[in-house]
């Protein structure tokens, strides 16, 4: 029996698109279920499929505790997702795959805890869209367990290397936010500029700043 008190996520990530991500999530559904526990697999985005009956999230479907209802984004070409959707005009949204996976977890006094495991598309930095990857995707879904899926193959090295380096890179420290300041009190930088991603209203400061101080024509 669940020895569970609340609902396990696993976000399966990978260092690549066709890594053996479907692989591991079934593999672990199969043990999941061999240890009676209410497990669940989802894959919430997915390109180039165009049944119901067939593609990976088909095959966790299968797998699953109950079925899971339809993914957000099954999209048709076999294309990058973010490609394949905007030639279904249509926009993929992280807010949508986190209710996505919310509603599939319990939340019932008489349902027990379960385990959602979530496949991504791709790989951790794939495009989702013009404004997010997967590593967006993986942040909103925290707190979660985080599994990253690499072929082991040549080249698996570096890929592993470059996505852990990258990923930590993204990350903020405890010196986040002081920076900027830091620099300008050493005497380092004259002016300088921390922008968030996705800032506008920041990069418009910043274009009005180099316009500003440009030599006259």
């Amino acid at each position: 029996m669940s020895s569970l008190r609340a609902s396990v996520r696993i976000v399966l990530l990978g260092t690549g698109t066709s890594v053996g991500k479907t692989w591991v999530a079934c593999e672990l559904l199969k043990e999941l279920r061999r240890r009676s526990l209410s497990a669940i697999g989802l894959k919430p985005v997915e390109s180039g499929v165009t049944d119901v009956t067939t593609g990976d999230a088909a095959d966790l479907a299968r797998l699953s505790a109950r079925p899971p209802s339809p993914p957000p984004y099954r999209l048709r070409e076999p294309l990058s997702p973010h490609l394949a959707a905007r030639r279904e005009s249509r926009s993929i949204e992280a807010e949508q795959i986190l209710t996505y996976v919310r509603s599939h977890e319990s939340s019932s006094p008489t349902e027990p805890p379960g385990v959602v495991v979530v496949e991504t598309a791709g790989g951790l930095f794939s495009p989702l869209d013009a404004s997010f990857t997967n590593w967006d995707v993986a942040c909103s879904l925290d707190p979660a367990r985080w599994v990253l899926v690499a072929p082991d193959s040549l080249g698996v090295l570096h890929d592993v290397t470059a996505t852990l380096a990258a990923s930590t890179a993204r990350e903020p420290d405890a010196s986040t936010g002081t920076n900027a300041a830091e620099l300008q009190r050493l005497g380092l930088i004259a002016r300088p500029f921390s922008l968030a991603r996705n800032d506008p209203a920041g990069i418009s400061t910043l274009v009005d700043a180099l316009l500003a101080t440009r030599a006259p024509d």
